[in-house]
């Protein structure tokens, strides 16, 4: 498995980076550090400066982790890479083209180079990367339980068959328990959820069921009150997962939730 982690050199993103790494250790995985950086292209004399910017960038990233390396107990080298443009176009397009399984990348961030956080460059990975993204908050919420999860599931289909055996192989190597998290808008729960329940396997604990019509307030809610160590959610572009987090307000409250959220494309 090769996890991408980008950074910004920020605080966030750097406790984003330990989490990376202690879930490459706990996978076996090969991780790699990410960064971004933009040079205006308005001038000739600007337009010079890009080789002598992505070296210092390249020679910072170098520096982090030489700082990390004898945190990774894989005993696989870790890569370490800088590209210049759109941090979320940027990244996406690193993750098709290296073969990346999962991008782990903080909430919160800023500084010159890019800016990663769960706003327009987040938005742009989730949207466009074809493997799972999960968000780390800063700080994690103390007390939680890194051998439980919760999928959230609303009313429609989970046709991404890839989504699947990602998360089988995930839970299985880090032996997690699923928990099901079924908003409905109605009475009856349909067969797309039990088909999604049922290619779930054994890895499911518990199935939780709650009527109600807003989805939204329901999964933040449940996400509060719960230990669990991660929230999984499935990305729908033009249903709850626009309103939960395309919403700047939305947004901002399910960040206080300061618990990681993996995003499984669909």
């Amino acid at each position: 498995m090769n996890i991408l982690c980008p950074i910004d050199f920020s605080n966030h993103s750097l406790y984003a980076l330990d989490y990376a790494i202690n879930l490459g250790n706990a996978l076996g995985a090969k991780l790699h550090l990410f960064t971004a950086y933009s040079v205006p292209k308005s001038t000739g004399r600007l337009r010079s400066l890009d080789n002598e910017i992505k070296k210092a960038v390249l020679e910072d990233l170098s520096d982090v982790l030489m700082s990390v390396e004898n945190k990774i107990t894989t005993g696989i080298k870790a890569g370490h890479s800088v590209m210049e443009g759109n941090s979320g176009r940027v990244i996406s397009e690193f993750s098709k083209t290296h073969d990346i399984d999962l991008i782990v990348m903080g909430t919160q961030g800023k500084g010159s180079i890019s800016n990663i956080f769960m706003g327009s460059v987040a938005k742009k990975v989730v949207d466009y990367a074809e493997v799972p993204v999960i968000a780390i908050p800063f700080p994690l919420k103390d007390g939680l339980d890194n051998k439980k999860a919760i999928i959230n599931l609303d009313e429609k289909e989970v046709k991404n068959e890839y989504s699947f055996r990602f998360l089988h192989n995930f839970i299985q190597k880090l032996d997690i328990k699923l928990e099901v998290f079924h908003v409905v808008t109605d009475e009856n729960q349909n067969d797309y959820v039990q088909n999604t329940i049922e290619k779930l396997g054994q890895n499911v604990s518990d199935i939780v069921t709650v009527n109600n019509p807003d989805i939204t307030n329901s999964i933040r809610e449940n996400a509060e009150n719960s230990n669990g160590g991660l929230i999984i959610m499935i990305r729908r572009p033009h249903s709850f997962w626009s309103r939960l987090f395309m919403d700047t307000n939305t947004t901002t409250e399910l960040a206080m939730t300061r618990i990681p959220i993996m995003i499984l494309p669909e």
